[in-house]
């Protein structure tokens, strides 16, 4: 297939699918807020979000793998039935509890939206022209996360944060019938396909007792608490565990082998540091510009433009590099100093630059940030080759979804930590404006309101510190990435 039938006939199928899933981990940025005001629990807030890329991460190697067995075509449309009945859920739920178990089964089809597009892709694309596609795909990614906090600000404002929801239920329609389109290539007869039920449950009961570890830490429990300690405890026994199950079945939910393949397992460590700065920038940023800087929802929505933006443009030129040019480490390199670079410089001036430079040096992430997604993803795909694709491309989307959760929990602990350590008075008056929005503030005397804002100054100097480390470690493991040497038939 050409490069334009292939743009003509898959790209628009798996491009409507891995929009949905992209939006749908940005669209709550600006809702969250009101989601708490609505539903209580705002120390449990942040699950709404972990949740999601949790089971997601569950399931992208699990949809890999049931791609390469039983058709990546059909597997995206069961994944597009699970995300879409998961959000309608998603949208009736009456409590916080019952709406984090809805984002959960809405991840499981989420994971398989971002895998299977990905890797369809690669099924009907050669070698060399899929850095022009995985340009399109973090293009799409981008305008998903760029549209997403806008579409969120605007629907929670105009109608309820339920809409948010509702609105999955069209385009999840829309994305079936687009994905008919796609040519269904046939499937080579394998042994038997044995879920790996066992690795997904270590997967999950690990992961949960580490984030609830590092999320609880210094914040709900002492970092010596009992508690704590058995969870962090308990998070490296399943690890250790998990990874001796992996090494034995045939079928792993999480492909362990690819660990002894230095271009793909640094690919995949650089596309978690990738995953826990932008998440944790683009849901904590919001509430920052509404509480710190006193901006509408809308506006808070509007304001998160630069970041994606700038990702979008730089994630479609270097897309274009990779193909015309061949090269493919040197990226992911650059963009993590840059944004290692703007996190540095957001921690040092937050307190006292204007809101248009801080909306520049979040752009300056974005840019940074927009070269990370197209190199990992052909550097990953061409080091596994056309056997282990799916899985492979699913290892990207797995790690992709472990550094959200992971950097959406260590931020927000960070966050809410620093916010408890100060006296109660002004802790207490903080999770009533963090609970009532940036409405609160209007009933505040002006000097609360200079306490406030200078409080939280502090509380996010440290977490875009934070997140300058994420995106150092990042771009320290890109300079170790082995470059790629092209075949002459790619």
């Amino acid at each position: 297939m050409t490069s334009r039938q292939a743009f003509l006939r898959v790209f628009p199928g798996v491009m409507v699918a891995m929009f949905l899933a992209a939006a749908d981990q940005t669209i709550l940025a600006s809702a969250l807020p009101t989601i708490a005001s609505s539903l209580g629990g705002l120390a449990d807030l942040s699950w709404v979000v972990v949740a999601y890329l949790l089971t997601a991460t569950v399931g992208a190697p699990l949809y890999g793998h049931l791609g390469d067995r039983f058709g990546r075509r059909r597997m995206l449309l069961v994944a597009l039935a699970i995300f879409t009945a998961a959000s309608l859920a998603c949208a009736l739920a009456p409590t916080l509890l019952l709406l984090i178990a809805a984002r959960a089964l809405q991840g499981l089809g989420g994971g398989g939206l971002m895998t299977l597009a990905q890797a369809l892709i690669g099924e009907h694309v050669s070698p060399r022209e899929r850095g022009r596609f995985s340009g399109y795909f973090a293009t799409v990614f981008a305008l998903a996360s760029t549209s997403g906090p806008i579409a969120g600000a605007y629907l929670t404002e105009q109608l309820s944060w339920r809409a948010v929801f509702l609105v999955n239920l069209p385009l999840g329609l829309l994305a079936a019938i687009l994905a008919l389109r796609i040519p269904l290539s046939p499937v080579a007869p394998r042994a038997r396909f044995r879920p790996d039920f066992v690795g997904a449950l270590l997967f999950c009961g690990a992961t949960l007792a580490l984030l609830y570890a590092l999320s609880s830490g210094g914040h709900r429990l002492a970092w010596d608490s009992p508690m704590v300690v058995a969870l962090l405890g308990g998070a490296a026994v399943g690890f250790v565990l998990l990874v001796l199950w992996e090494r034995r079945v045939a079928d792993p939910v999480i492909p362990v082998r690819f660990l002894k393949v230095p271009a793909i397992a640094r690919s995949d460590a650089v596309v978690v540091c990738f995953g826990a700065a932008l998440f944790s920038t683009i849901l904590y940023l919001p509430l920052y510009l509404q509480l710190g800087r006193g901006l509408r929802v809308g506006q808070s929505g509007a304001l998160l433009l630069p970041i994606t933006l700038s990702m979008v443009c730089t994630s479609a030129i270097v897309g274009q590099l990779i193909t015309r040019t061949g090269h493919v480490t040197i990226f992911p390199q650059i963009g993590l100093s840059l944004a290692t670079l703007a996190f540095v410089t957001l921690g040092a001036s937050v307190a006292v630059a204007p809101t248009p430079v801080v909306l520049a040096l979040t752009m300056l992430v974005g840019v940074g940030l927009g070269m990370v997604m197209p190199p990992t993803q052909v550097r990953v795909q061409v080091a596994a080759g056309r056997e282990s694709l799916g899985a492979a491309t699913a290892s990207i989307s797995l790690s992709r979804s472990i550094g959200g959760a992971m950097g959406v929990a260590v931020v927000g602990a960070v966050l809410f930590a620093l916010i408890d350590d100060a006296d109660n008075a002004l802790a207490m008056a903080l999770r009533d404006v963090i609970k009532g929005g940036p409405t609160h503030l209007n009933q505040l005397s002006a000097d609360q309101r200079g306490t406030l804002a200078v409080h939280l100054d502090g509380a996010y100097r440290v977490v875009f510190f934070v997140l300058a480390g994420i995106a150092g470690t990042g771009a320290l493991i890109a300079s170790s990435i082995p470059k790629l040497v092209w075949a002459r038939t790619e």
